[in-house]
């Protein structure tokens, strides 16, 4: 009973770390895989060698020349840094037409190649005294952490982190080899990359090419360096193969990615929070600024290729949060959430000794839950405000990192020590790709708005003063954006070299309302900190209360940015009574939604060779399939994952999920599902573009002559 107990677990739910594949074997075997399994517990082996992160998304080596093959939304920045007025990558794609016109996606793209996993847990936990208060155990985990990740870095062309596991049971240092000089080699335009838009977002049937292609590049004698011409293509340790019979419904599948963040071991009240507060404050605000946006975008072609990512990512996000939020108002989610509170709680005071254990820290961590949610609104609010006034968020870093300079680098927060001031640089140089000055005093007015409409006790009382004493609203975004000189890169990068005294003496507005925010920012990092410590001390013991009453084996972490690997089918679904998904869509079903205009305009050149013949078309369909549905489990992060068969090779590129899995970070679902796009499609678009030929070749496909 208890091994089919675990084969369900596995079966399709989880995100696993490689550390578990072993103990799985015989389920994955069972379930059609034919890699041996042991070969998917460790990142140095083939394919998970292939794997690596774009930092945001994931991605995978298709070459031995370093060509990586990622999704084409998660290249969106990068086709902004390269846009102009005159020339939109983001609308109209690019091909390079040899390796010379490969394109620099500027100083912050970066490559990460997973070099190893170690356990850390007994290093970190040894600093962890009974007496300590919560903000010395938050402090002193931090140490420990900036310790470690000094001495693996200490070998130049590394980039490394220590990550927490269970809500903070085990640590794992993860040593990743950081390429900085990445380049855009193919993206198709817009109509193919994205075709349906937000109309067909979370949605099936789909019929998307969601995909693009980057390089990474290192220096003549192998080593990392940045953008330079001498430089030469990397060469890793192995490419994933492209499996050109693709997929069919029932095959085996599985997807080795990068999942940002999930909160499926979160208590029912952090999830009611979510549902009551937080999401309907931030569906608000994804909102106004997404219309905001689209106007701008609308009226002027500079704008369009400016704006044209963050377009995207608040049409996605408004797009889910108003799909989550309706689930969660008519679905079951909370009431299992509910349930599964009360089972451990009720396992707990079943016995005495639990009840020692775990019954006081599970009371505790319900009342630091509600202290954490204190606020939160204004919170989320000034989050915002640092996030998209893009000069105010530079401003108020350069101001933070005067003061942690003052201390040894040991001693500075994470964020503003040595390491991290390379990133720093390149963010602030990268901004004169993408600043829109007249967006942007529009999005500080909306979030000023909303400040001044909260209740006066709520309201972060330095900001109202500061803007009064500018002679209200409209005066202090006049005084905020007329020629502000840090819309220019050497403004930007000189406050970087400023000491603190110098800052404060500053007369420029932008830096002055930061050094004004700073003063009450910095108290609210002291009892953000004080939370965390207490969440350090309380979570691992309600983890270890889950362990122990389900068992270690059937119990996978949350997701956390780190390599995970997921298995299932392709399968489509029944959302309701009477209706069926099939688990593939075709060329002729992308046709057939074509109307000429946005987001279904479809290109010319591929309306016009979709009823053709094709060496990509699969004999059961009749035709070249586009997207695909599988029973995989991802979230955030996930997209650009390569998807493999069960011999490993590549078989398309995970890139969104259907409505149904909007809950996922919360709860899988039997009906949740991932959408992929088909290398066969991938394939045969690039087919459609003469320029694309020499890629083919390199991806080992032979020209159709």
């Amino acid at each position: 009973m208890l091994l089919m107990l675990l084969a369900s677990a596995w079966a399709d739910e989880g995100m696993w770390t490689p550390e578990q594949v072993p103990a799985m074997a015989e389920t994955l075997t069972e379930m059609g895989l034919t890699v041996d399994p042991a070969a998917l517990s460790s990142p140095l082996t083939e394919p998970l060698n292939a794997i690596v992160s774009l930092g945001f998304c994931s991605a995978s080596f298709v070459s031995p020349d370093g060509l990586i093959a990622t999704n084409h939304h998660c290249v969106s920045g990068y086709l902004q840094y390269n846009s102009t007025g005159e020339r939109n990558l983001a609308r109209d794609g690019y091909t390079a037409s040899d390796r010379a016109g490969e394109l620099s996606v500027g100083p912050s793209g970066r490559i990460y190649v997973l070099e190893r996993i170690d356990d850390v847990t007994e290093r970190v936990q040894s600093r962890l005294k009974r007496r300590m208060s919560d903000a010395q155990r938050q402090d002193a985990i931090s140490l420990v952490r900036k310790e470690i990740i000094a001495e693996c870095e200490a070998a130049p062309g590394y980039r490394c982190r220590v990550a927490s596991f269970y809500e903070g049971l085990s640590y794992r240092l993860i040593v990743n080899r950081e390429l900085s000089d990445i380049r855009l080699v193919y993206a198709p335009p817009d109509s193919v990359g994205s075709y349906g838009g937000d109309i067909d977002n979370w949605m099936w049937p789909r019929h998307t090419g969601d995909f693009s292609l980057l390089r990474a590049y290192v220096a003549p004698d192998g080593s990392a360096a940045p953008y330079s011409e001498e430089n030469v293509p990397y060469q890793p340790a192995h490419h994933l193969p492209m499996a050109t019979d693709g997929v069919s419904p029932g095959d085996f599948v599985m997807v080795a990615g990068y999942p940002g963040r999930t909160r499926r071991h979160d208590r029912a009240s952090e999830l009611r929070y979510s549902a009551e507060s937080s999401i309907p404050g931030r569906l608000t605000m994804y909102t106004e600024l997404g219309e905001m946006l689209r106007g701008h975008a609308a009226d002027n072609e500079d704008a369009a290729a400016r704006l044209a990512a963050p377009i995207g990512y608040l049409a996605n996000s408004e797009k889910n949060n108003t799909e989550l939020l309706a689930l969660l108002s008519s679905g079951s989610l909370l009431d299992d959430k509910d349930a599964a509170d009360a089972e451990l709680t009720a396992w707990v005071m079943a016995d005495r000794k639990r009840k020692r254990t775990y019954g006081g820290a599970l009371e505790e961590l319900e009342a630091t839950i509600e202290r954490s949610q204190a606020h939160q609104e204004r919170t989320e609010l000034v989050g915002w405000m640092m996030w998209i006034p893009d000069l105010l968020g530079v401003a108020h870093y350069a101001y933070r990192l005067s003061g942690e300079r003052e201390k040894p680098d040991m001693e500075r927060k994470e964020g503003f020590q040595e390491r991290d001031q390379e990133r720093t640089t390149a963010r602030f140089s990268r901004l004169e790709r993408t600043l829109y000055l007249p967006s942007d005093r529009d999005g500080m007015a909306i979030i000023l708005r909303r400040h001044a409409a909260l209740p006066a006790a709520q309201q972060v009382e330095p900001l109202t003063t500061w803007i009064a004493d500018h002679g209200g609203l409209d005066e202090a975004l006049n005084t905020l954006y007329t020629s502000p000189s840090l819309a220019e890169t050497e403004a930007r990068l000189a406050l970087l070299e400023m000491d603190r005294a110098a800052l404060e003496a500053s007369t420029d507005p932008w830096v002055s309302l930061a050094v004004t925010m700073e003063g009450w920012l910095s108290q609210q990092r002291v009892t953000s900190e004080q939370l965390s410590g207490a969440m350090a001390r309380l979570r691992p013991l309600y983890m270890q209360a889950l362990i122990d009453m389900r068992g270690e084996s059937g119990l996978y972490p949350d997701a956390n940015s780190t390599l995970r690997l997921t298995f299932g089918h392709v399968q489509g679904w029944s959302p309701e009574d009477g209706a069926v998904f099939l688990p593939q869509t075709t060329l002729s079903g992308m046709v057939a939604k074509a109307t000429g205009e946005v987001p279904f305009d479809a290109p010319e050149t591929l309306l016009s060779r979709a009823g053709e013949e094709s060496r990509w078309s699969d004999d059961a369909l009749g035709d070249v399939p586009v997207n695909y549905l599988s029973t995989l489990d991802i979230t955030g992060g996930n997209s650009g994952s390569a998807t493999l068969n069960a011999a490993g090779e590549f078989v398309g590129l995970a890139f969104d999920g259907n409505v149904d899995s909007i809950g996922a970070d919360w709860a899988f679902g039997p009906t949740s599902r991932t959408i992929h796009v088909d290398v066969r499609y991938m394939l045969w678009v690039m087919e459609s573009d003469p320029a694309a030929g020499w890629l083919l070749e390199e991806l080992g496909i032979e020209q159709d002559r």
